[in-house]
């Protein structure tokens, strides 16, 4: 995922939102793939890169995260309690994201009459 082109001109708090939004539902596809490969032998969870090192280098990357639950018997290091509490509060984090910039564009849409 890389930078919108649409948003390099836009108020920069309307920009950190929508990038924010778009790391969060690429989060929510890493994360889905997780969990529909929970029960794949040998299969690795991924995450992005954090947020922060995102707005850093404008690459969201998909990384083997260092879990520190359980592995099972098979070496497959999905645990779906800890996937499932990860994408609800990523779907959490995008529903912030989301209110916060449709208040913004309330708001200036308040402060220009319309």
């Amino acid at each position: 995922m890389t930078i919108r082109p649409d948003t390099a001109t836009s108020p920069s708090f309307f920009r950190l939102a929508s990038e924010r939004m778009d790391w969060l539902a690429e989060r929510q596809k890493v994360l889905a793939a997780n969990i529909a490969n929970a029960d794949t032998p040998g299969y690795r969870a991924r995450d992005l890169t954090a947020f922060e090192d995102f707005l850093s280098t404008g690459v969201a990357e998909s990384r083997e995260t260092g879990s520190v639950w359980d592995v099972s018997a098979d070496d497959n290091r999905v645990v779906l309690e800890e996937q499932s509490l990860l994408a609800s509060e990523t779907e959490e984090s995008h529903r912030l994201a989301a209110r916060l910039y449709r208040r913004g564009h309330d708001l200036i849409a308040l402060a220009v009459g319309k």
